[in-house]
């Protein structure tokens, strides 16, 4: 879906690494995309994601991923400062061993002895149409890759507190900071410095219950959009991903939110969230009426609950890596309807799989290739994209000496709202009832810590109006691990 529906690059199904999920888990990715990466290959202007008029908000669409390394052992020091990452995630960050830093200058040890744990990264991705053939198109930018396109620069710092240091077991306290921009606001949403996360994580009964609290973001709290490897999320920008028009919070836009996860035997499990809802229009008036991101209620917002449930079998030699997970999305917000009216009565449901179809790596059983896919649905009345499909097909350290690289295919669709269309074409423009696209990318790890990700792909109607031609857009994604 994007993930990141997107270039979304490498979701290896989002990335982390540590349960099926985590076999499939992409490091690169779980942080560009987090931190907002791509988005579809096809973007309208702000505003069009939904009824309401606000600009489409920016979501870091899945971006590319790269496998996190999980299937042996951090050699020491490393396990040490891996058993301080941060946790709640439905896949993990980078591992330690895989930053630029790693254990040089003592930093990480002397933070571990008092009980922290930090990753930074920073991430760049641009996107162009190289047919560039729009005729004698003379308005402002539409869709990413139109014109040369910036669509995200990142900068972000993760950082953890173990709370056994002063007497609880088990449980972590979570902060971190965001930087984003983009070249094009009017999609991809609004340059912001925020709090990404402030919350407390806490396991009991052998991690048969997790539980967060505070402020940050669900977009990888659920539904698993980083999976495998897409730079499908180019045009369409963020708000463009169902569950966030809806009012999901995601990477960059946290809101205060509480999530309860049940771990069951046989690798199911249940998770339940109740969050603020972003306000209509997604990141653009969130950031206009909460710039620091530490706001408790903003005007115009409901309440938001998740439930998901799913079978998440993680690779070992020889057993096969498959995810399974299903959830509905409800939200309280007054959303306005493309025909004038409200309505407090918003929701989306999804169903997504992944499974390996073989290894050929026993000492790394997350190695292999993976297909997938993914559903979406909203309803039509308030929302501007109603459906999304999306199937995929990557391989996670396919070549011998790459044990870290991911090569993606990813095939998408974008059901635009009849309503919808009706409401937002302008008088005499056509458009279109869908936007398609196919995008490959490689993911390859240039050296511990720095991912380089270029990616080609076709998009059919990039835009929904004006009608413009099939788009060639080619994604570079540069991204680094402190």
């Amino acid at each position: 879906m994007l993930a990141f529906g997107r270039i979304s690059g490498g979701r290896i199904s989002g990335g982390r690494i540590s349960s099926a999920r985590g076999a499939v888990a992409a490091a690169v990715s779980a942080i560009a995309m987090a931190c907002g990466l791509v988005a579809p290959a096809s973007a309208q202007s702000a505003g069009d994601t939904s009824a309401g008029g606000a600009p489409a908000a920016v979501q870091p669409t899945p971006s590319p991923t790269l496998p996190v390394q999980t299937a042996q052992a951090s050699p020491s020091p490393y396990q040490r400062y891996d058993a301080l990452a941060m946790r709640g995630w439905e896949r993990p960050l980078p591992k330690s061993g895989d930053t630029l830093l790693g254990d040089k200058l003592g930093v990480r040890d002397a933070l571990a002895d008092a009980g922290i744990g930090f990753i930074g990264f920073a991430s760049n991705a641009i996107q162009y149409n190289f047919l560039q053939n729009d005729g004698h198109y003379k308005g402002p930018q539409v869709y990413n890759g139109q014109k040369f396109t910036r669509m995200v620069s990142n900068a972000a710092i993760f950082a953890t507190f173990d709370t056994s240091k002063i007497g609880i077991d088990n449980g972590q306290f979570i902060f971190s900071a965001l930087y984003t921009s983009n070249s094009f606001n009017r999609v991809d949403g609004p340059n912001s410095t925020r709090i990404g996360r402030l919350a407390y994580y806490q396991s009991l009964f052998d991690k048969r219950v997790e539980f967060k609290i505070g402020y940050f973001d669900n977009g990888f709290e659920f539904l698993g959009t980083q999976t495998g490897g897409s730079l499908a999320g180019g045009t369409l920008g963020p708000q463009a991903s169902v569950p966030n028009e809806v009012g999901l919070s995601y990477s960059g836009y946290s809101t205060p939110t509480a999530n309860i996860r049940f771990n069951f035997k046989n690798h199911f499990y249940t998770k339940f969230g109740v969050q603020r809802s972003l306000p209509q229009g997604g990141a653009t008036p969130e950031v206009a009426a909460n710039p620091s991101g530490l706001r408790f209620h903003v005007p115009g917002t409901g309440v938001l609950t998740i439930g998901e449930g799913g079978w998440d079998q993680p690779a070992k030699p020889g057993q096969l890596a498959t995810w399974v997970r299903f959830g509905g999305i409800y939200n309280t917000t007054n959303f306005k309807r493309f025909d004038g009216t409200y309505s407090k009565d918003n929701w989306a449901t999804y169903v997504a799989v992944d499974h390996q179809l073989f290894q050929i790596d026993d000492s790394r059983a997350n190695r292999g290739l993976y297909v997938g896919a993914t559903f979406n649905y909203a309803p039509p009345q308030q929302n501007m994209i109603s459906q999304y499909y999306e199937g995929r097909v990557y391989g996670v350290g396919l070549l011998k000496d790459r044990p870290f690289d991911l090569a993606s295919v990813v095939a998408t669709a974008n059901v635009y709202s009849k309503d919808g269309l009706a409401a937002r074409t302008a008088v005499g423009q056509q458009n279109f009832k869908a936007t398609y696209s196919v995008i490959g990318s490689y993911a390859y790890r240039l050296t511990p810590g720095l991912y380089f990700q270029p990616g080609l792909g076709v998009i059919v109607h990039p835009a929904y109006s004006p009608r413009f031609a099939t788009a060639l857009n080619g994604y570079l994604t540069l991204t680094f691990f402190i």
